[in-house]
């Protein structure tokens, strides 16, 4: 037999018992669809979390050290000596003061770095500078502010050339950096950055711990960090008195953290798909002893078991492709309604992931109809022909 007269005689059999098709298809709709919403879920997860750690600065490494003297010289000459691995080094000492411009205060976070500090922290100007050499050397109070600290201070004005009021000490504002989290407190956009020098003048303290190192690329990431290990080791008194480590790492160990979840997840929800599996397997040792009369004349009449197994695994597999189709639109739809609340943003199932739900589901309702296929294929026409 064709394979198309074998199809078409599958969808007439699903048309003429349309509610036991649809109960039948039910186990797989529901599978698919689980299994291709919370994978597209879970991989929606993975993206958002890299999309936060590129807000951070992608090839970036922290470096710490905690024995309270000042290395920042030392280790900015080390990070020049390597300039094909190492872009740039800034301190990343930060505390949460408030500002003042005119009648208006906002509490903000206060950095305090150097000139590299927009390149190791992934902010962009807007409008005027950075801070420079001479800003540290001259221990100028300047400053360059985010997004939020200009909206809540200075509005619709030009903050360029302005004087606001931190920590006790009059700074002129130098710079404006780019939004990147919609202006949000709290966020990378409520941030003012001031030169390190003015550390002192400011807090009252310049201990230095922290630093920001931008690599090259993620191979040179690799590549600088046993140099930076090593470097340290040589700066320090004891060994746990400095760490190093990239966010690079935090994204590998969060994306195989997330691959382990999404597949007990996938597996999880693909359990309801051999439920419908064994759903498909009853219907067609229904549709077997329902049909003993005509699969008796078609052997009578020459047909080899090969034909009639064939012609029962399409109809399974024909069940189980139309599951699977339905499963898609479900999952598909269950996908945009999780991540719109979740993410605040629609993802629908990847290609492959949806391709591959429909074929493992097929091939499923081929899997659980060769039995009943079997079953079929093994009647002598001579007793099917007297079954009815």
């Amino acid at each position: 037999m064709k394979f198309f007269q074998a199809f078409s005689m599958a969808l007439k059999s699903i048309l003429q018992n349309k509610m036991r098709s649809f109960l039948t298809m039910l186990g797989i709709i529901i599978g698919v669809g689980s299994v291709t919403a919370l994978v597209s879920v879970m991989q929606g997860t993975q993206r958002q979390v890299i999309e936060e750690y590129k807000k951070m600065g992608a090839n970036t490494i922290s470096v710490s050290f905690y024995e309270g003297r000042d290395i920042s010289r030392d280790l900015r000459e080390f990070c020049q000596s390597v300039p094909k691995l190492i872009a740039g080094v800034t301190p990343n000492t930060s505390q949460n003061l408030k500002c003042r411009y005119k009648n208006k205060n906002w509490s903000t976070t206060i950095y305090f770095g150097n000139e590299d500090f927009g390149l190791c922290q992934n902010y962009q100007l807007e409008k005027g500078r950075e801070l420079s050499y001479s800003d540290l050397y001259n221990r100028l109070p300047v400053c360059v502010i985010g997004s939020a600290v200009r909206q809540q201070l200075f509005g619709l004005e030009d903050p360029i050339g302005k004087q606001v009021r931190v920590g006790g000490v009059i700074c002129t504002v130098v710079g404006l950096y780019k939004e990147r989290a919609e202006s949000k407190q709290w966020s990378q956009d409520d941030a003012v950055l001031l030169p390190q020098t003015m550390q002192r003048t400011i807090t009252g303290s310049g201990n230095i711990e922290s630093y920001t190192v931008k690599a090259n690329s993620s191979g040179a990431t690799k590549a600088a960090i046993p140099l930076l290990e090593g470097f340290l080791k040589k700066q320090a008194k004891a060994e746990y008195n400095y760490n190093v480590y990239s966010s690079n790492q935090w994204v590998e160990q969060d994306n195989q953290i997330n691959g382990m979840l999404t597949l007990v997840v996938g597996g999880i929800a693909g359990i309801s798909l051999l439920v419908g599996g064994i759903g498909i397997m009853n219907i067609m040792l229904v549709s077997v002893s329902e049909r003993t009369r005509e699969i008796g004349i078609r052997m009578a009449i020459g047909a080899p078991r090969r034909a009639i197994v064939a012609q029962f695994l399409i109809e399974a597999a024909t069940i189980s492709a139309c599951g699977g189709v339905l499963g898609l639109l479900v999952g598909s739809l269950g996908s945009a309604l999780l991540s719109a609340a979740i993410f605040k943003r629609i993802d629908l199932p990847t290609l492959p992931v949806a391709l591959g739900a429909f074929l493992f589901s097929v091939l499923l309702g081929m899997f659980f109809g060769f039995y009943p296929a079997g079953k079929a294929s093994k009647m002598q026409p001579v007793d099917a022909l007297r079954s009815q």
